[in-house]
């Protein structure tokens, strides 16, 4: 895996402007428009406006429409709310790869549905559309940088053209999505652009200033909730901060809209700090290069794999490293939204642990794949040695809704599918609780009946990516018990 700035040549500096992506995976990291909105610089000044006036021009064409859903330009307006994924920027949180969810015509709806409620309710436009959040609970941090993404692209293609044409970056015309708005047509269209182009993946890359990023917006209801005086959640009749749900906290938001409204009016005298890419605290962008220095001052000799026994002992060597890092080496952090609360979805945590495992795996010529299709569905991983010798693993957090079943059901239907009898089953230890640490012990004696009903050897292999505790207090135990998360099925 390699950074844009090493595929092109570039010695990278801090004193650069613009982010330095990870081509072959998304950066955890979004675009905040309210640092677009604090921005001065001649160049982005006006473009926080550009995309308010995008959305109240469509605040303008829903009022119009009288709210009839049948109504020419409230269709019109769901199209104006559909903002495909952009994959060109290698931001958000992934499901496969760089290819994240997007917007489609599902949430283009829930958007288009919330202004009209606003509409309703005696709000016709708005200063920052991330107001629209109190009104669709799913509009979270990765569809707020995917509608700038979207909106912003043809700016963010010229800012990237300028940012090769001054290193020397070779570009090619390639077509790009949304990368042009017809106004006569009221929709956007895709057009041929001069972009640089990852040779791995043949796709265009656009790049972003990196002062525009955040681990998450400005503006959110939790923030607006936290901020109010404690006699007027009293007055209101809200619960304490700590038994709100997320719910619960944008209902009253939508009931004391004044009261949001004027929280982001002191926003904006407020000074919104990007989350410091170069620093990186969290390694959500460095991470790649600690991996390649583990892997760098780690003797790793060429495997010769003849058999699949030999195949699951090097695996089980990969992952001995593989949980070094994450339990010994600050690799733990990267596994976590909040720190202990909230970890990172589940696809995300096997790309981690993949660029853990093909760092090794390049160093011992040895393949190793990704959702690789089985007839049945994508298995998580592939290892392939000499002799066409393969052997699957499926990566599960703990607390998912389906861990059993993983192991049970789907880990064995996809050996069937590939034709392996030998499987590696790998659980990431994100809760402490009772349940949890039941489920955590129960593992093998599961996974040995498994193998046994199903005539296919499934070993258990187990990381530990919960937050350890400072060295003050590691005497007690490695970390807070019953903390983490709880079993997904019943969230």
């Amino acid at each position: 895996m390699v950074y844009f700035s090493e595929q092109f040549g570039i010695d990278y500096q801090e004193d650069f402007d613009w982010f330095d992506p990870i081509l072959e995976i998304d950066t955890p990291l979004f675009i905040d428009p309210f640092l677009l909105f604090a921005d001065k610089t001649e160049a982005w000044i006006h473009a926080h406006d550009q995309v308010m006036d995008y959305f109240n021009s469509a605040f303008i064409m829903l009022a119009e429409s009288g709210l009839k859903e049948n109504h020419q330009k409230y269709r019109r307006v769901l199209t104006l709310m559909e903002f495909p994924e952009p994959k060109e920027f290698r931001l958000g949180f992934t499901r496969r790869s760089t290819r994240g969810a997007g917007s489609g015509k599902g949430f283009a709806r829930q958007i288009t549905t919330a202004m009209a409620e606003a509409i309703r309710r005696g709000i016709e436009d708005t200063r920052h559309f991330e107001e629209l959040g109190i009104f669709v609970e799913q509009f979270h941090r990765d569809r707020i940088s995917d509608v700038i993404c979207n909106l912003l692209k043809p700016d963010f293609i010229e800012y990237t053209q300028g940012v090769c044409t001054s290193h020397g970056i070779e570009m090619r015309e390639v077509e790009v999505e949304h990368s042009v708005f017809d106004s006569d047509r009221m929709r956007w269209m895709k057009s041929k652009v001069l972009l640089p182009i990852d040779a791995q993946s043949d796709d265009p890359v656009i790049l972003i200033p990196k002062r525009f990023l955040r681990e998450l917006p400005t503006l959110d209801a939790e923030d607006w909730y936290e901020s109010l005086d404690t006699s007027l959640r009293d007055d209101w009749n809200l619960k304490v901060s700590r038994e709100m749900k997320k719910t619960e906290i944008l209902a009253a938001a939508r009931q004391h809209v004044d009261s949001f409204r004027s929280w982001i009016t002191k926003m904006e005298d407020s000074a919104p700090q990007p989350y410091d890419v170069d620093v990186d605290p969290k390694l959500y962008v460095q991470w790649q290069h600690i991996v390649r220095d583990a892997v760098a001052n780690t003797r790793i000799e060429p495997a010769d794999i003849t058999s699949d026994a030999q195949m699951v002992d090097f695996i089980h060597t990969v992952l001995d490293y593989v949980r070094h890092f994450c339990e010994s080496a600050r690799g733990w952090e990267l596994f976590w939204e909040i720190k202990g609360h909230k970890s990172i979805p589940e696809p995300n945590m096997q790309i981690l642990i993949y660029g853990l495992i093909k760092a090794y795996c390049n160093a011992a010529n040895v393949s190793c794949d990704r959702e690789v299709e089985t007839g049945r569905g994508p298995v998580d991983f592939v290892f392939t040695g000499d002799r066409r010798i393969r052997v699957i693993m499926e990566v599960k957090k703990l607390n998912h809704g389906e861990f059993w079943g993983g192991l049970e059901s789907q880990t064995p239907i996809y050996a069937r599918g590939l034709q392996v009898d030998r499987a590696i089953y790998l659980a990431i230890r994100n809760s402490s609780t009772k349940a949890m640490n039941k489920r955590w012990g129960q593992l093998d004696a599961i996974a040995k009946h498994a193998s046994r009903v199903n005539r296919v050897k499934i070993t258990v292999e187990r990381i530990d990516v919960m937050p350890r505790l400072p060295a003050s207090d590691s005497h007690k135990t490695d970390y807070a018990s019953d903390t983490g998360e709880q079993d997904d099925a019943e969230a």
